[in-house]
C-alpha cells in the first residue's frame, strides 16, 4: 500500500503542479493585460478568453492530489469520545461519501462537456473551442474517483495518511 500511495501521490502531484502552472499563466496574463491597458488604454485581445478557459483546468487539477493526501476539511470534535473503532467506521463512511460526491461531479462534468461539445461553443473573442477544456476538467475529476477509492481502502485498513504524520 505504501508503494502504491507513493506512486499515486507523485503522479497526482504532477496534475496539481500543472494546475498551479496554469494559475501562474493566468496571473501573468492578467499582469500583462493590466500593463497594456495602462500603456495603450485598450485591453489585451483575448486575455479574458484564455484566462477563463485555463481556470476550468486550474480548479480541477488540484483535487486528485488533495483527495489522496486527505487535505480536505475534517471535523474531529468527537473523535476522543467515540473510540477508535467507531472513529475508523466514521472515517470510512466519510471517505465513501466523498468518493460518491466526486463521482457525481465527474459524471455531471462529463455530461456538461458532451453538451458543450455538441453545441460547438467557442470563446467570445478568440473563437477557441470550449469543449476540450471541459473534457480536461471531467478527466481530472474522473481521476479523483480512483484516488478516493484508495483513500476508502486506506481508511478501512486503518492506515494514517502521510499528511497526518505517518
Amino acid at each position: 500500500m505504501d508503494r502504491l500511495e507513493h506512486v499515486l501521490g507523485r503522479a497526482l502531484r504532477v496534475t496539481a503542479v500543472l494546475g498551479v502552472l496554469c494559475l501562474l499563466l493566468v496571473a501573468g496574463l492578467s499582469v500583462i493585460d493590466i500593463a497594456i491597458r495602462e500603456l495603450t488604454g485598450r485591453p489585451l485581445r483575448g486575455a479574458n478568453d484564455i484566462g477563463s478557459l485555463l481556470m476550468i483546468v486550474v480548479v480541477s487539477a488540484c483535487f486528485p492530489a488533495g483527495l489522496l493526501e486527505r487535505r480536505q476539511i475534517k471535523v474531529t470534535l468527537i473523535r476522543s469520545v467515540i473510540g477508535p473503532r467507531l472513529d475508523r467506521a466514521m472515517r470510512v463512511i466519510a471517505a465513501i461519501a466523498t468518493g460518491f460526491m466526486f463521482t457525481c461531479i465527474a459524471w455531471f462534468l462529463t455530461l456538461h462537456a458532451m453538451k458543450i461539445t455538441a453545441s460547438a461553443e467557442y470563446s467570445m473573442v478568440l473563437g477557441l473551442p470550449i469543449g476540450p477544456w471541459w473534457w480536461a476538467s471531467a478527466v481530472l475529476f474522473w481521476i479523483c474517483v480512483p484516488a478516493q477509492l484508495f483513500v476508502v481502502v486506506s481508511e478501512a485498513l486503518g492506515r494514517v495518511a502521510e499528511s497526518e504524520g505517518a
